[in-house]
Order: C-alpha cells, then sequence, then structure tokens
C-alpha cells in the first residue's frame, strides 16, 4: 500500500501533465467568460469550476516538473548535459511560438516597438512591470537553472535531515512572500503569480526523491491533502469575506495546496481507469500547447474576436490545437 501512491503518480505522470494543461485552459475560458457577464446556468458552471479546478493545474504542472527534474538528475548527467536537455526542450518551442507571438502584438498590432518587443519576449517585462503573458517561461527557466542546488538539499541521503530542509525551504518561500506583501505591494502585485509557484515546484522535486527510491508516500499524501482542503476552505472564505486575513494573500496562500488534492484524486482515477492515451498525448505536447494557447488568445482578443465567448474560445482551442502539434513535431525530428 505505502508503495501504491507512489507508483500512481510516477505511473501516470504523463496524463497528469495533460490534465494539468486542460484545466489550465479551461480556467481561462471562465476568466474570460466572467468578463462576458453571462448568466443562468453559464454563470452556475463557470462558479462550479473555479470552486473545484480553479487555476490548480499550474500548481500541478509545476509539482510534475519539480519531479521530473529530480529524476533527471538522479541519473548522474553532467550539468552541461542536463541543461542543454532541458533548454533543448523549452527555447525551440518558445523562439518560435513566443517569438512570433510577441512580434505579431508588440509591433504589428499594439505598434508599441522593437524595445517593448524585446522587454516581453526576454520575460523582463514581467519582473519589472507584471505583464504575465508568459510569466511561466521566466519562472521555469529560473528553476531550472537554479534546480542542481535543489536536488543537493532534496537528495541528502539522510531522508529526515532532508525533509526538515524541504519543509524549511518551503516555508522560506512563503515567508519571503508575505515580507514582499508588506514590504512592496506593488512588486508582490506584479509577480506574486510566480512566487508562489516555486513552493509546489519543491514540493514536486521531494516527491521525485521518494518516487525514485521506491518509497511510500502515504503520511505525506495525507498530510497534503489534509492542508488541500484547509487552503480550499480558507479560499472559499477570502472570497466571501475579502478582507479575511490579508485578502487576496490569503486567497494565494489557500489556492497553494488544495491542487494537492486534485493531484491524487486525479492520479487514483486514472489509475483506476488505466490511464488515458488522450491525456497522455496531451501530455506530450503540454509545453507547446501551453504557449500557443496564450499566444493566440492574446492575439484574438486583440483583433476583436474575443475569447469570452464560447465559439471563439473552442477557434482559439483549435488552433492552439494545431499549432502545438506542428512545432512538436518539427522540433522532435531533429
Amino acid at each position: 500500500m505505502k508503495k501504491r501512491i507512489t507508483s500512481t503518480l510516477s505511473d501516470v505522470r504523463g496524463e497528469l501533465f495533460g490534465f494539468s494543461i486542460l484545466t489550465i485552459i479551461l480556467f481561462h475560458f471562465c476568466e474570460d467568460a466572467e468578463q462576458a457577464d453571462f448568466g443562468g446556468a453559464v454563470k452556475v458552471m463557470i462558479k462550479l469550476y473555479n470552486l473545484v479546478l480553479g487555476s490548480s493545474g499550474v500548481e500541478i504542472f509545476l509539482f510534475l516538473s519539480g519531479m521530473g527534474l529530480f529524476y533527471s538528475l538522479s541519473n548522474h548527467p553532467r550539468l552541461r548535459d542536463f541543461y542543454r536537455k532541458r533548454l533543448a526542450r523549452i527555447l525551440p518551442a518558445y523562439l518560435v511560438i513566443g517569438g512570433a507571438g510577441c512580434l505579431v502584438l508588440d509591433v504589428l498590432l499594439q505598434k508599441t516597438g522593437w524595445l517593448r518587443f524585446l522587454l516581453d519576449f526576454s520575460t523582463v517585462s514581467f519582473w519589472t512591470e507584471g505583464e504575465r503573458l508568459v510569466w511561466y517561461i521566466s519562472l521555469i527557466l529560473i528553476l531550472y537553472l537554479l534546480f542542481p542546488l535543489l536536488y543537493r538539499l532534496v537528495a541528502i541521503p539522510d531522508g529526515r535531515l532532508a525533509a526538515a530542509l524541504t519543509v524549511g525551504l518551503t516555508a522560506t518561500v512563503a515567508a519571503g512572500c508575505l515580507a514582499l506583501h508588506f514590504l512592496s505591494p506593488v512588486v508582490y502585485d506584479r509577480i506574486e503569480i510566480a512566487l508562489w509557484r516555486v513552493v509546489p515546484f519543491i514540493l514536486g522535486a521531494w516527491y521525485g526523491r521518494k518516487a525514485r527510491r521506491g518509497q511510500g508516500f502515504t503520511a505525506e499524501a495525507v498530510i497534503l491533502c489534509g492542508m488541500g482542503v484547509a487552503g480550499m476552505l480558507l479560499a472559499v472564505v477570502t472570497k466571501r469575506y475579502p478582507d479575511f486575513l490579508w485578502g487576496v494573500f490569503s486567497l494565494r496562500l489557500g489556492t497553494l495546496f488544495y491542487p494537492f488534492l486534485v493531484l491524487f484524486a486525479a492520479a487514483a482515477v486514472l489509475t483506476k481507469c488505466g490511464g488515458s492515451r488522450f491525456l497522455r498525448a496531451v501530455g506530450s505536447i503540454s509545453l507547446e500547447l501551453y504557449l500557443s494557447h496564450v499566444i493566440i488568445r492574446a492575439v484574438m482578443n486583440e483583433v476583436g474576436l474575443k475569447t469570452r465567448y464560447p465559439l471563439n474560445y473552442l477557434l482559439c482551442i483549435a488552433l492552439s490545437a494545431a499549432l502545438s502539434v506542428a512545432v512538436n513535431r518539427l522540433f522532435a525530428r531533429r
């Protein structure tokens, strides 16, 4: 039984990547649809989706990424090879999709000039101005760069010491977010979407250690699920009473742990069903799908094809899927 939870996530990791990116795409539609002020059943469905899943796919994506990086580095590759493999996975797709997207948006449509293009394409504008179009790329590149340091901490032979250090690190990240929230609210509001997501990445690396060694994760899974329930309750209370504790800060804190409950529930269902070829296929192009989706969504809204309308959003998904498959196959051949 102890190995079952460990093997559950490991065996359906590809499917979980697919599940997470699909929930992110649906969450973005809910964001857009809220602006259209739909009523009736649509409004109820949007609220229900935000309550049950919301943006939890992002935390799941980063948790799985941390887990995968631990597996990769535990094979003891040279750091040069480790970095080359990581960059080869993300940079070609970003150069094509992100580069074309920023060019179209900044130079052709918004006509904000080449300097704006360089700031957005390099993701510098996220850290300086809070431009969130491709914030995930900026964060994951930094996490890739720093991961060997995290690996040394998590992979310490003494399991109890490694666990204590992991808990200490996650607490430090949370405390840093809290400190920034009070010391510089403007800066915090710009980048909090990325800062909080470091926590599930760290915990994913820790889980990678457990899974790699075939150790049970039962106690930790129960704790994380319990924190997930508590987080959901905190988020619900904060939405109902916006000034509860620290307002938006409390909402982010609440939604930080709820995704673990979603993760283990999805893994259990997928394992019971024997996996999913469709989700595994989606998971294999999850990075390209993320990039295509956020870029095409932004372009469509800029030209007046508002994605808050279902038919337009379906078109956005279809175009994103086609571009993702094309780019993935293009670089897979090389």
